[in-house]
């Protein structure tokens, strides 16, 4: 297991109350080979931020021999999850769909995820942006969406984007992963900028990769995404309230659990 990593959020952190799951998301939008090592970043610095880690994988299906969300949810091979810090990779795909179909609308989705995930956990939904917008839309929420050198890159990323913007009024934190530092991130803006009237801001980091640990710009990462989390555990029936989250074979190397 690797160490803690101490910094000068860690005691400000430890003073924050915690009072429920934290929902934070990010978009699949086909860019898996920076999206996959960046998810795997995130998840180790919110670990060594001393928080369990349920990643919500809605890009591979539950099944009889792997359950997932899915099970969970229908209460039949039930999983129990740890509040320990590690992370928790669960299929999620059928449950995901399942949420978004709910006729009492997405807050009792929420609701529903917040009964059956640990208290004072992290949950990452990584999932696409029609998904993401069906149930966090309108929240105060800032999905991660990151972009990189890769030929579609720009095409996915600013479908998503416009998803985000036009049908939940979600402004998201883009990352800007490409090896090219302007080319993909300078385009996606001028897009953004031409046709939907949004000024994109890119973050800028270092590719990402699945064997380094994260860095002061990836702890910080982290932190943002927190700030802007949704507390599953306390939704209200009228609002969403903000906080101020198939993979890749190497997870499977960690199994379902930890680090």
């Amino acid at each position: 297991m690797l160490d803690s990593t101490v910094h000068q959020a860690t005691g400000l952190m430890a003073m924050a109350p915690r009072s429920g799951a934290r929902l934070i998301a990010m978009v699949s939008h086909g860019d898996e080979r920076v999206e996959l090592p960046l998810l795997w970043q995130l998840c180790m610095a919110l670990s060594e931020f001393g928080y369990a880690v349920t990643v919500l994988d809605a890009t591979a299906c539950e099944t009889d021999t792997n359950p997932g969300l899915e099970q969970m949810l229908n209460a039949s091979n039930w999983r129990t999850l740890s509040d320990e810090p590690f992370w928790t990779v669960i299929p999620s795909a059928l449950g995901i769909q399942t949420l978004c179909s709910d006729a009492l609308g997405h807050e009792t989705s929420l609701r529903k995820l917040g009964q059956i995930m640990p208290r004072d956990s992290v949950v990452i939904l990584y999932c696409n942006a029609v998904w993401l917008t069906t149930l966090i839309g309108h929240s105060r929420a800032a999905p991660l969406l990151a972009v990189s050198s890769m030929k579609t890159s720009l095409m996915t990323s600013y479908l998503a984007l416009k998803r985000l913007l036009k049908k939940g009024n979600l402004e998201p934190s883009v990352v800007n992963l490409a090896e090219d530092e302007r080319a993909v991130a300078a385009s996606l803006g001028e897009c953004a900028r031409n046709f939907l009237g949004y000024d994109v801001k890119p973050i800028r980091i270092a590719t990402p990769s699945f064997d380094n640990r994260p860095n002061a710009e990836m702890q910080s990462l982290a932190l943002r995404m927190l700030e802007n989390a949704l507390l599953l555990t306390h939704v209200e029936a009228s609002n969403v309230h903000a906080v101020h989250s198939p993979l890749h074979p190497a997870w499977g190397s960690q199994g379902i659990g930890s680090h």
